[in-house]
């Protein structure tokens, strides 16, 4: 009789355990990425926010239809995601990755060495000389590159101290 008690409590107890870890389960799927995906859709420029797995770490993935304003789009998907790191996708083409490929130099001259201007002037001139509308913007944490040429865009936040709230942008 006491062997036909314990295993009924064992057999409630893996039971209630299923149903809580599916519950958590559910309410992640269901009720946080769509709270996600529907205050990101708040945000000018951005279509889709959503949460996903990527080697074992969790990230969010924004996908963008030509943002004007990357620092300030940056900053509400921020306090968004919380402390998951955020991935841009972009549309960029070969000739944006190569021309931002080429800026690298000035841009992490520019972090070193803390001469900002100069590194503006020679990322605007490099991007003029190739037919490409860059807008660039910084604040204390990060450098904000949105690269523009026809429907191609190339979107890329350089952060300035590591934080890690960024991971480098795909091509969506």
């Amino acid at each position: 009789m006491t062997r036909q008690r314990i295993l009924l409590i064992s057999f409630v107890g893996i039971l209630i355990f299923g149903l809580l870890l599916g519950g958590t389960f559910v309410y992640q799927k269901k009720w946080v990425d769509v709270s996600i995906l529907r205050q990101s859709q708040q945000i000018p420029g951005v279509i889709s926010a959503k949460t996903v797995e990527n080697n074992g770490q969790k990230e969010m993935l924004v996908t963008t239809s030509h943002l004007s304003n990357l620092r300030t789009t940056s900053q509400a998907l921020e306090k968004l995601a919380g402390n998951l790191p955020i991935r841009y996708l972009d549309r960029t083409n070969d000739g944006l990755d190569k021309l931002y490929g080429q800026m690298q130099f000035a841009l992490q001259e520019g972090i070193s060495r803390g001469n900002f201007t100069e590194m503006e002037l020679t990322v605007k001139k490099q991007a003029a000389e190739a037919g490409v509308q860059l807008i660039l913007e910084m604040d204390s944490d990060a450098i904000y590159v949105v690269m523009n040429q026809g429907d191609a865009q190339l979107i890329e936040v350089i952060e300035r101290h590591g934080q890690e709230k960024f991971l480098p942008s795909e091509k969506e």
